[in-house]
């Protein structure tokens, strides 16, 4: 199984314009619109990862939630940065485990020390798809000197060691004699295979899916391409300076550059940072749906924070045992006093109560739950979002409800209590995804939220007269 090489987002004919998420993009109408007056953008783009649509009879693009480098048009590739200051995107990401989308296009990322599982699967698709690049134009050799005797010598015959060796002893009919011999048996294809090599190992022992099965049609296709290079016990061909970059490689073998870097990540069990711009490895470009990951990160940074809680559970509410039916059941004693009346029609599922955080005692009763938004607030949180945690607050009979949002460059970091709406009170907190210790930001985040129940708990009532004030 071969497919055509993919394309590279840093070509030099290409252009790469700026933008921040859910904000608009800055290109001239006619640069993506097809002689037809249609829009020529690449397949796949529009809709999910852009938005367009007419103002005043203006075509407007606009990026969607989704950070990385993505191609726009054969030309034009737009680099969609997160709205809000972060500069942890890697840490984020190996945290929860999450796996960023892989677009079928190369980019170039700075490679790292800190290794994650779901590198190895882009890592793969990356190096293969390095590997169709050599396949079309044509393997790396090198001249190897060999030496023999025969009565029929051919190349270069070594006078010197056929006299000593034949001639002295009266032998006239043998020479020894040299030659130079072409091979793709070098270092730089023995890299490549014990990568192979290694992936393969990988995958025949892993869960099959169609995507696994795929890989290891392609991986076994590499390893034929790559025959007659010898598997090394160990990767010696590490330490060839060829191998390595200290030495360049010929011009006309340049794209086998991306195949080694790539090689050497997965023997040498490297990493990749998302928040650099620029590197030596290349890879396909990496989307990564910025709301989704912090949801995650933040619901798992409680988790793990406050796992020493003994009383204390930190549960996702979006599934079981989190999650709750929004309506109750009305009790028999006060549908006895309730006029005739029907319930209505259910069609499909019942409504759930899904808060994304939810804070459970070990008497089952819930002193807090809260919504995580990737929304821009510098002061009050919009309406609609208070609207639904407080919703999930009076389901939960939670005294205290809160929403997550990240600092504004612009904001204070930390917790906020907002106000009371009937018996619940509202608070926020933002989090400095900027910062240089995240994970210190989140155990302080761990310990005000743990704080703010105490009080409440200490209070005997919703009252909460111990909260912290609003900053």
């Amino acid at each position: 199984m071969t497919d055509a090489p993919l394309q590279r987002l840093t070509a030099p004919d290409r252009r790469i314009i700026p933008c921040r998420e859910y904000g608009p993009i800055q290109v001239n109408s006619r640069d993506v619109l097809g002689p037809d007056g249609r829009l020529a953008i690449a397949p796949g783009v529009l809709g999910r990862y852009v938005r367009a649509d007419f103002k005043d009879s203006e075509l407007r693009l606009a990026a969607k939630g989704v950070t990385g480098l993505i191609p726009l048009t054969d030309r034009i590739t737009i680099q969609v940065q997160p709205r809000f200051p972060l500069q942890n995107l890697t840490h984020m990401v190996s945290v929860c485990g999450y796996s960023p989308t892989a677009l079928s296009a190369l980019r170039e990322y700075k490679a790292t020390d800190r290794w994650s599982e779901w590198l190895l699967d882009v890592m793969a698709d990356g190096l293969l798809a390095a590997m169709n690049t050599i396949s079309l134009n044509g393997l790396f050799r090198t001249y190897h000197s060999r030496t023999e005797t025969s009565s029929h010598p051919h190349g270069r015959i070594n006078t010197t060691a056929t006299i000593l060796r034949y001639a002295a002893q009266g032998i006239n009919h043998r020479a020894q004699y040299s030659w130079f011999e072409r091979t793709i048996d070098n270092p730089l294809n023995r890299c490549l295979k014990s990568a192979i090599a290694f992936l393969c190992a990988h995958y025949v022992h892993a869960p099959r899916n169609r995507a696994i099965r795929e890989r290891i049609a392609r991986l076994s296709e590499a390893m034929r391409v790559l025959h007659d290079v010898t598997l090394e016990s160990r990767p010696l061909s590490l330490n060839d300076p060829q191998v390595r970059g200290a030495r360049p490689l010929p011009e006309s073998r340049s794209y086998y550059r991306p195949a080694l870097e790539l090689a050497l990540a997965i023997l040498t069990g490297q990493g990749i940072s998302l928040d650099a711009h620029g590197g030596d490895v290349s890879l396909p470009s990496l989307l990564v749906k910025t709301e989704d990951l912090f949801e995650q990160f933040v619901r798992l940074s409680l988790q793990r924070a406050l796992s020493g809680h003994s009383k204390l559970a930190v549960l996702d509410g979006n599934q079981a045992p989190g999650r709750l039916s929004l309506y109750e059941t009305v009790p028999e004693t006060t549908r006895a006093k309730l006029p005739e009346y029907e319930v209505p029609t259910l069609r499909g599922s019942a409504p759930k109560a899904e808060p994304d955080v939810v804070f459970r005692m070990e008497d089952e009763t819930h002193p807090l739950v809260a919504d995580v938004k990737y929304t821009n607030v510098r002061d009050y949180a919009d309406r609609s979002e208070v609207e639904q945690i407080v919703l999930y607050g009076l389901r939960y009979r939670s005294p205290v409800v809160m929403t997550i949002h990240p600092k504004r460059a612009d904001s204070k970091k930390g917790l906020h209590v907002v106000g009371r709406i009937g018996s619940v009170m509202v608070a926020q907190y933002r989090i400095d995804l900027g910062t240089d210790d995240l994970e210190a930001e989140m155990a302080e985040m761990a310990g005000r939220i743990s704080e703010l129940i105490a009080a409440q708990s200490s209070s005997g009532s919703p009252a909460g007269e111990a909260l912290p004030s609003p900053a």
